[in-house]
C-alpha cells in the first residue's frame, strides 16, 4: 500500500496462487459446478482447451479475498464486479494477481482494477467497485 496508513490511488498488492487439481475439485464441490472442463481430464482433453481449466469464479474468489483482506482490506464490501476472461488458467498453473486502487470516489467507494497473469499471459482483467470501511476512507489513516 502507498505510504503506511493512507489509502491512495496507485496502491497495489500482488499475490500468487497455485491452482492445483485438488483446489479446483474442492471449489467445484463447494459451488456445485462439476463441469467436465474443470474436473474430468479425459473430457477436458477433447475440448478446445486440451486439458482441465480452473473455474473463472475461482480466480475471482482470489480477487475477492485480496480485496477483503489486503487492499482495500477488512470492512470493505463488493458493490460491482466486471471481469474479462482473456485466456484460460489451467489446472497446475501458478496465477499472479495484482489489484490496484484506480479511483477513490467521494462517496467512500474505491474502484480497484485486477489483473491475473500466468507467466506473461494475461488471463483475467477487470475492475471492482468496493465500499470502503469508514476507517479506510480516502485520506484517512487506516487502523
Amino acid at each position: 500500500m502507498g505510504g503506511m496508513d493512507v489509502l491512495s490511488v496507485g496502491d497495489a498488492v500482488t499475490e500468487t496462487f497455485q491452482v492445483d487439481d485438488r483446489l479446483v475439485s474442492r471449489f467445484g464441490e463447494v459451488v456445485g459446478d462439476k463441469n467436465p472442463l474443470h474436473v474430468d481430464a479425459k473430457a477436458a482433453a477433447r475440448s478446445r482447451f486440451g486439458r482441465p481449466i480452473a473455474h473463472g469464479t475461482l480466480i475471482m474468489s482470489f480477487v475477492s479475498a485480496m480485496l477483503g483482506q489486503r487492499l482495500p482490506g477488512p470492512g470493505s464490501v463488493y458493490l460491482v464486479q466486471h471481469s474479462e476472461y482473456r485466456a484460460p488458467v489451467y489446472v497446475g498453473d501458478e496465477v499472479r494477481i495484482t489489484v490496484t486502487i484506480s479511483h477513490l470516489f467521494s462517496n467512500g467507494v474505491a474502484r480497484v482494477t485486477h489483473e491475473a497473469r500466468v507467466g506473461d499471459r494475461i488471463a483475467v482483467t477487470g475492475y471492482s467497485d468496493v465500499l470502503l470501511d469508514s476507517k479506510a476512507s480516502p485520506g484517512k489513516p487506516l487502523s
